[in-house]
């Protein structure tokens, strides 16, 4: 190939304006519109419009060599048998791998078209991060230096770096225990009975993913083929004796997490022997775990789910995010694989629906709290996988719908699990909307546009105006308290009826939602005037954003007040809530520091500070890390007093 023949335009894209203007342009030194087949001073003119070939930049001798070659070589691989694809001769003459980039493109786009599907971004700033790294922070807290990791100038992630950390006092993992099975544990059936019907109590309501029934059928089947003959026991398939394990521990973990017993009656039972129950039924639920968990069954994924629960109650947040995270990988693969192998419209079970949505808000409230790139897929299948059914029990184990038998008997809270799921599932994927609409990384560029403002002002009211919506139309048997509920399997007694209603716990929760959406929907608007306080007082929308940021601080001191209560229940997992009150907590102090906030501050502001640092604190019994979040919230309170003192 001849220097003469290289091609220069694959190399360097003809510019606009001046190379592509025509001679007459040229000529007269004119800016030329490159119309064609005549541009506009050609026609007013009445003269030839003729376009000659650019001239390209000049490339050094040296650099034009080199680009010769690599045209050989691909030209060379490109036209080899094993690699072309068998490439005709025309082929050999286009620009070198054409064929080859436009598949990638495409499969790069389409990639691209499956991402969009999921509403968290693969690379975003968990709240709490985001909001200690605000410069007027940063600026108050400098004697926190930022974290500063390999990859660059990623902003610091210490807020739940603490999470991942190991613990000083950790002790190294104890070797397994010799068997899974219960039998010669040293509790009897009576006490296995009182364990499952405690987490149907205390856990299921929260989580209802299992049928009472079921479980106790399959106790009933293990502690008998156990009494009878050890080596019977094979007769449970072991991810539904993986399941049974778990129930059991999280039934006996569930009265010990209440914070109404007292501190001596819970070091006396744990005094008793070496290890709590729970604990023992936990490491012999890992080995099963260990062997399920390749699987791809429901039950396999509900056992994921369940060690989430477990790890989360116990307060150890990144086993907790760990197991969540497979579950939703799980619960990916199966929604995936039941779509392919079914062509009916409704073809999941009810059992796979409860778990499926429970596995989506568990992780949602996960990865909003912390900054990851790992997502599961889950939201993929967000509009394919039906609610739960409102009064329907779960289906047998299997991933396609199953018909409930008439003789089946309903806890009145069952029906309540459709209208719970669906709720609290529906403002998760708002939320998650809300990250991926205002939240994104990849649109920072909109903070830098005079009109962001405005923007922001529209899509926050649309968003705003939905959420609210969602909450309004709520039934209100979901924000009305039940009466003191009866243990699973109990018969109410002849002629007495109990009104339907939530569980506390769960209408705190519920409300806390909302407010959580009100304040993260208006958070931007407080960023906003934060970084342009020099020319706030002009801004033509002035009064539109401070009402903003006005709503936001209610919903923080909203959040605050829900969860003002006795008891917290840990069993729900306190790491999402804690991260928020921590991340409320310094908004309102550094709005009490700013002058254009203060005129907008809620009342009794101080008395809410207060209460979100006690509501943390108690979260701390539970999830010991937030001792690091309270030393910074009595820092920042520090450095206010004394910044306004100054």
């Amino acid at each position: 190939m001849s220097s003469t023949s290289f091609p220069t335009s694959q190399y360097f894209p003809p510019r606009r304006r001046v190379w592509q203007a025509c001679t007459n342009c040229r000529a007269r030194k004119t800016r030329c519109d490159a119309a064609k087949p005549k541009c506009s001073l050609c026609v007013t003119q009445n003269v030839a419009c003729v376009y000659r070939d650019s001239q390209q930049p000049k490339i050094e001798a040296n650099t034009l060599i080199l680009l010769e070659r690599i045209q050989l070589l691909e030209d060379r691989i490109f036209a080899a048998p094993g690699f072309g694809g068998g490439r005709d001769e025309n082929a050999t003459h286009q620009p070198s791998g054409t064929g080859w980039q436009g598949d990638c493109g495409n499969d790069a786009l389409e990639m691209e078209q499956q991402d969009s599907q999921i509403l968290i971004p693969l690379s975003h700033t968990a709240c709490a991060n985001h909001v200690l790294n605000w410069p007027v922070v940063r600026q108050l807290l400098s004697d926190i230096a930022p974290t500063r990791t390999s990859h660059g100038n990623v902003l610091s992630t210490e807020a739940t770096d603490i999470f991942f950390q190991r613990k000083p006092d950790q002790e190294a993992r104890p070797f397994p225990p010799e068997s899974w099975r219960i039998s010669g544990f040293g509790d009897s059936f009576e006490r296995y009975r009182c364990m499952l019907d405690s987490y149907f109590a205390e856990v299921n309501v929260f989580f209802p993913l299992l049928s009472h029934d079921e479980m106790l059928d399959i106790l009933h089947r293990v502690s008998g083929s156990e009494g009878r003959d050890e080596e019977s026991g094979h007769a449970v398939p072991p991810a539904l004796y993986c399941l049974l394990l778990l129930v059991l521990c999280l039934g006996d973990l569930a009265p010990r997490k209440r914070p109404a017993r007292s501190v001596e009656t819970v070091e006396e039972s744990q005094g008793s022997s070496a290890e709590p129950p729970y604990v023992q039924l936990w490491q012999k639920a890992q080995l099963l775990m260990g062997h399920i968990s390749s699987d791809l069954t429901l039950e396999a994924t509900q056992c994921a789910m369940l060690a989430s629960i477990y790890m989360g109650a116990r307060g150890e947040v990144s086993d907790s995010f760990h197991w969540a995270h497979a579950t939703a990988v799980k619960c990916e693969a199966l929604a995936k694989r039941t779509l392919i192998g079914s062509n009916e419209n409704d073809v999941f079970s009810e059992a796979f629906r409860r778990l499926y949505w429970v596995a989506f808000i568990f992780e949602g409230d996960f990865v909003s709290e912390i900054s990851i790139t790992l997502p599961s897929g889950i939201a993929r299948y967000e509009d394919l996988v039906p609610y739960p059914i409102q009064g329907a029990l779960p289906g047998k184990s299997t991933e396609t719908t199953t018909p409930r038998p008439e003789h089946a008997s309903l806890d009145p809270a069952e029906e309540l699990v459709a209208f719970q799921i669906s709720t609290n599932a529906a403002i998760r994927r708002f939320l998650n909307h809300v990250n991926s609409v205002v939240y994104d990384s990849k649109d920072h560029f909109r903070m830098t546009r005079t009109n962001y403002a405005n923007w922001l002002l529209r899509t926050t009211d649309d968003l705003w105006s939905y959420h609210s919506t969602i909450y309004r139309n709520l039934p209100d048997v979901l924000l009305s308290r039940s009466e003191e509920q009866q243990q699973p399997g109990e018969e109410a007694s002849p002629g007495t009826s109990r009104r339907l209603g939530n569980h506390a716990w769960n209408i705190v929760r519920l409300q806390g939602r909302y407010y959580a959406g009100q304040y993260i929907v208006h958070r931007p608007f407080i960023e906003y005037v934060l970084l342009n306080m020099g020319h706030f007082h002009t801004h033509p929308c002035r009064e539109a954003i401070l009402e903003r940021c006005r709503m936001c601080l209610e919903g923080c001191k909203g959040f605050i007040g829900v969860f003002d209560t006795n008891p917290v229940n840990r069993i729900t997992c306190l790491f999402a809530s804690g991260m928020v009150t921590f991340t409320m907590v310094m908004i309102l102090r550094i709005a009490t520091f700013c002058d254009v906030l203060r005129e907008i501050l809620p009342g009794d502001i101080e008395e809410t500070i207060l209460v979100g640092k006690r509501n943390l604190r108690k979260f701390g019994v539970s999830v010991g890390e937030f001792g690091w979040h309270l030393e910074v919230l009595e820092k920042l309170d520090a450095a206010c007093r004394d910044r306004m003192a100054a």
